[in-house]
Parts: structure tokens; C-alpha cells; sequence
């Protein structure tokens, strides 16, 4: 069974970690068939509580520091290379150095003073600020509950290995350390030295491995034999490895032919004759080659050039014949060789994936998403728990909201039809879940809708009532300032509002022409004009924000609850 490939197939598992990242990013069929895969099943987060403040305060969390979904694809991506995804939560902290002097004792934050790491006391010298001093300080390490500094850290598996009990099923997991990141620590880095947690100081100190507490650390994996590394995930990849090298082998020899048989090579020269009349033995073929170059340079420079020639010419071709050397169809074949490996329909990555022609195939692809984001859930619990004990919030159930891939609209049809022949022989629950409404959320906007309405009729009430008073008060004081009779107020907003519909079709200049010559007629009556456009502005404001939210909430959407 061995061939000639089969020397190249790693035969460690870092090695294939390895290889998985270089065929991740040389194949464009596996970087599209994985971006997707990982992508596909993620979607928003549904968070699930009764306390509102708390339900906010958690997506608010998870959305804009945590990053859950662009964490939840990156996790899935290290998941389809690797074969595994290790994640933990970065615990914020405020360091502090300890005065060394037992008579100070200060503590100075240790981003405010220059000083001198010594990693071989796990030291800092600097100079105090509260005993003017040169000294040594101890670090002193005060966890905070900031939020904003909470980070998810992925980490590399091939510096992860794994003490694994097969009689418990339990792991513990041991990290070593960098080298690039030892010589930053070694030479006293501060943007490391500050924020890098003690316990790795210590282990670098000690040029040891270092091994994460139990519970600290989130192992998501792929399945695999039991007899097979059982502690670790098999990366996707592993069957793809031996196509990938023969698909690589195919491209390598079109990239020979193309540049050996793509471009022909043409030779100019007499067309031969027969007998006395060969024009080999009457030109001197050194001017007739001479005149030929000069004339072809002249063709280049100007298209339009007429070359006399005192014999026929010929032309003949050598090479050019590559197309018909070229592997096309073999390296196809391994591309989708390697698509299928992955488990995937080709359509998937190609697109014109259809529900009526690939429904099996879109089925199982279903099946594999679906486990894919029932693990993606279960690590966002664990992300929740941890931050939780980190900021002394009560912990919240959380999910990513259930994905289909098929969107079978003849389903949601038939249930429409079954829901109105029957007269609701099923929850609203069940049957809006299906086109992703979520019903208790429809029905506290349906509520606050309806609030806004009220709250809005009542504030017009209050402005033409507001309006008629100050229309009444105005022709009072002008009648008792001798300007006029006595006003009738019904009167005068009625005089209003068919002055506002005479003035609605004009022009904005001659409305206000108008509106000054009112004023200078009947004062009076300009203000009542002026409060009623006001008001009348203000209604169809709020009428046009009504149906602008009618129409993104209830657009080709079933009736809301």
C-alpha cells in the first residue's frame, strides 16, 4: 500500500497541526469549504432570563467585549483545522510593587514608575516615590472586576500537550511557553511584564512547563477512534493530506507545460519552390533577413505598414500545443476529491446548492451543523460561568438562536394553510418560530406601540388645548388694549385652520409673505395660524414614523401578536 506520497504524510500529530495550517491556507477549495463551515452555524445570541437590567446587561457583554460570534467562528475555524479549539478567560488584574524597605512597605502601581525587572528574583528595581529610595519590590497582584478587560485567549495547539487518563476520561493540560515570549519576559518587556499573570512569570522563571488549574481551560474537539490519541480531536484534514500532495504534484507539471508549450515559437522564412525557381539559391539571404527585421519593426510601430517582399514568405510553428497537455481535468478531480473529504457537498463551496436536487446532501451537511453549534453552546455557557465568578454577576442561561439550512417555505406554507382550515390547532409560539419571530418579544412592541400611540394623542390633546387658551388670551388683551372686538374663540381657530389649508400647497416664500401680512393685519389670528401649522407639522411627523415602523415590522412578515 505504500506509494510515492506516502513519504511526505507527517507521523506526529504536531506535525500534522502543521500541515493542516499550510493546507488551510494553500488550498483555495479547503480555505473556502472551512470559512464557511465554521461561519454557517453561527448566529445571534438568544440570552434567557427574567430580570430585564440583567438580560441587557449580559448581551451587552457578550456582544461588545466578549465578541461572541466573531469568538464562536474563530473557535469553529480552530475546530475544522486542528481538530481542536482550547480557550480560556483572561482574569483582569491591577499589579502593584511593594516597597522592599520594611519601614515604607508602599505600594506604587507598577505602570507609574520606571523600573528593572529581575527575573531571577521575580523583582523590580525602581525608586519608591513615598521614601525617595532606590529599592527592590515584590510583586502584589489585586484582581478587578473590570469588564472591559475580560479576554477570551485562544491557544495554540501544538504547544498544548495533554496528560489524559483513559480510566476517568479526565484531562490536564500543560503549555509551553514560547521562546519569542521567554526573551520579551527575559528582557523585561513592560507591556508583558505588567499584565502577564504570575504564575507564568514563575514558570518562565523556573524554565518549566506550565500546567493550567483544572476547570481553567475549555477543550472542544472533534470525534475520533478511541485507539487514536483519544485525548485530542483528528483534524478534518488528515484524509485530505495524500490529495492534496497529488493535486499539488498536477499543478506543478501544467506549471511546466505552461511555460514550456503554452506560447508558440514562429519562424519566419521563404516558402520553399521547386526546381530553378527555390528562392534559397537567388536572394542573399542575409539583406532578405535584414529587411525583414526592419520591416517587422516598422508593423509594430504603425499597424497600417505594407511590407513589399520580392518572394512568397512562411511561417512555421513550434510548440504551442500545451492546452492539450494540461491536467485540467485530473486536478478537478482531486479538488473535489478533497471537498468530499471534508464531508460537504460541492455545491456548498461552488454554490447552486438547491433544495430540490441536493436534499439528502443539505440534510446531512444539517445533521453536522447542527453538532457543531450544540458544542458552540456549550462553551458559551462555560464562557458565561467564568465571567460571572470574575464580576460577582448572577450567572444566565444563553444559547445561539437554532439555524436551518433549509429553508422549506413549502412547510411554512402548509402549516398557514393548516393553521386557518383547523382555526389554530397550534400555539403562536410554534407556528411564528418558524420564520425566526420570536412571540414575546412581538408582543411587548405590539405594547409599547400602543403606549407611544396613547401617550402621543394625548400630548396633541394637551397642544390644542394649549392652543385655544392662547388664542382666547391674545383677544382679550387686544380687545381691552382698544385693537380690536372681542374675539370668538372657536371662531378664530376655525378662521385658523382654513387659512393652513389655503397656505399648505404654496411655495415656502409666498407662504411667508403671507404669514407677515396676517401678522400686520391681525395679530391675533397670525398666532393662532402659526400654533396650528406647528401642530399639524407635528402630527404628520409622528404618523410617518407610525408607518415607517409598520412597514419594517410587518412587511411581507405573518400578522403580529
Amino acid at each position: 500500500m505504500y506509494d510515492f506520497l506516502t513519504g511526505f504524510v507527517p507521523r506526529k500529530l504536531k506535525d500534522l497541526f502543521r500541515w493542516a495550517e499550510y493546507l488551510f491556507a494553500a488550498s483555495p477549495a479547503i480555505f473556502a469549504a472551512l470559512q464557511k463551515l465554521a461561519a454557517y452555524a453561527v448566529t445571534r445570541v438568544d440570552v434567557s432570563t427574567e430580570n430585564a437590567a440583567l438580560k441587557t446587561m449580559w448581551e451587552d457583554f457578550l456582544r461588545k467585549v466578549i465578541g461572541i460570534r466573531a469568538l464562536a467562528i474563530a473557535t469553529g475555524l480552530d475546530v475544522k483545522i486542528y481538530g481542536n479549539s482550547l480557550i480560556s478567560v483572561y482574569k483582569p488584574f491591577d499589579r502593584f510593587l511593594v516597597c522592599g524597605h520594611k519601614s515604607c512597605g508602599a505600594h506604587t502601581g507598577i505602570t507609574q514608575v520606571r523600573y528593572t525587572f529581575q527575573l531571577k528574583s521575580l523583582k523590580c528595581k525602581y525608586e519608591c516615590a513615598s521614601c525617595k529610595q532606590p529599592t527592590v519590590g515584590s510583586f502584589h497582584d489585586i484582581q478587578v472586576k473590570n469588564k472591559k478587560r475580560i479576554t477570551v485567549i485562544r491557544w495554540d495547539p501544538k504547544l498544548i500537550d495533554i496528560d489524559y487518563n483513559p480510566i476517568t476520561g479526565t484531562s490536564r493540560y500543560y503549555y509551553t511557553i514560547p521562546a519569542e515570549l521567554k526573551t520579551k519576559v527575559t528582557k523585561g518587556n513592560p507591556h508583558i511584564i505588567n499584565t502577564m499573570p504570575i504564575e507564568f512569570l514563575r514558570t518562565i522563571q523556573q524554565d518549566k512547563i506550565f500546567e493550567f488549574a483544572p476547570g481553567q481551560i475549555y477543550h472542544q474537539k472533534t470525534p475520533s477512534p478511541a485507539g487514536i490519541d483519544a485525548q485530542w480531536g483528528m483534524p478534518p484534514l488528515l484524509c485530505t493530506i495524500k490529495m492534496f500532495y497529488y493535486a499539488a504534484v498536477l499543478r506543478k507539471a501544467n506549471e511546466a507545460i505552461a511555460l514550456d508549450h503554452i506560447v508558440p515559437f514562429r519562424v519566419l522564412h521563404p516558402a520553399p519552390a521547386t526546381g530553378a525557381a527555390d528562392p534559397v539559391k537567388s536572394l542573399g539571404l542575409g539583406n532578405w533577413q535584414a529587411m525583414m527585421t526592419e520591416n517587422i519593426k516598422q508593423w509594430r510601430r504603425d499597424p497600417l505598414h505594407i511590407m513589399m517582399s520580392p518572394t512568397a514568405l512562411g511561417v512555421s510553428m513550434m510548440g504551442g500545443q500545451g492546452r492539450s497537455l494540461l491536467t485540467l481535468g485530473e486536478t478537478k478531480e482531486a479538488d473535489d476529491a478533497i471537498i468530499a473529504g471534508l464531508g460537504i457537498p460541492r455545491e456548498f463551496v461552488y454554490g447552486g446548492l438547491t433544495l430540490a436536487g441536493s436534499g439528502i446532501s443539505l440534510r446531512m451537511l444539517e445533521n453536522q451543523l447542527e453538532t457543531d453549534s450544540e458544542q458552540q453552546n456549550e462553551q458559551l455557557m462555560w464562557i458565561i460561568d467564568q465571567c460571572a465568578s470574575i464580576l460577582g454577576w448572577a450567572p444566565v442561561a444563553a444559547k445561539f438562536v437554532p439555524f436551518k439550512l433549509i429553508d422549506d417555505t413549502e412547510q411554512k406554507a402548509a402549516l398557514m394553510q393548516l393553521q386557518q382550515i383547523l382555526g389554530n390547532p397550534m400555539s403562536k409560539d410554534t407556528m411564528l418560530s418558524s420564520y425566526d419571530i420570536d412571540v414575546k418579544k412581538e408582543r411587548d412592541k405590539g405594547i409599547q406601540e400602543q403606549l407611544d400611540d396613547m401617550r402621543a394623542q394625548i400630548k396633541l390633546q394637551r397642544e390644542q388645548q394649549k392652543l385655544q387658551n392662547s388664542a382666547s388670551m391674545q383677544a382679550d388683551q387686544a380687545a381691552q388694549q382698544g385693537q380690536g372686538m372681542q374675539y370668538n374663540p372657536q371662531a378664530v381657530v376655525a378662521k385658523a385652520d382654513e387659512i393652513v389649508a389655503q397656505l399648505g400647497p404654496m411655495d415656502q416664500g409666498t407662504r411667508q409673505s403671507q404669514l407677515d401680512h396676517l401678522s400686520q393685519t391681525d395679530p391675533v389670528l397670525s398666532a393662532v395660524v402659526k400654533d396650528r401649522m406647528s401642530a399639524q407639522a407635528t402630527m404628520l411627523k409622528q404618523q410617518a414614523s407610525a408607518e415607517l415602523k409598520q412597514q419594517q415590522t410587518g412587511g411581507g412578515q405573518p400578522p403580529m401578536v
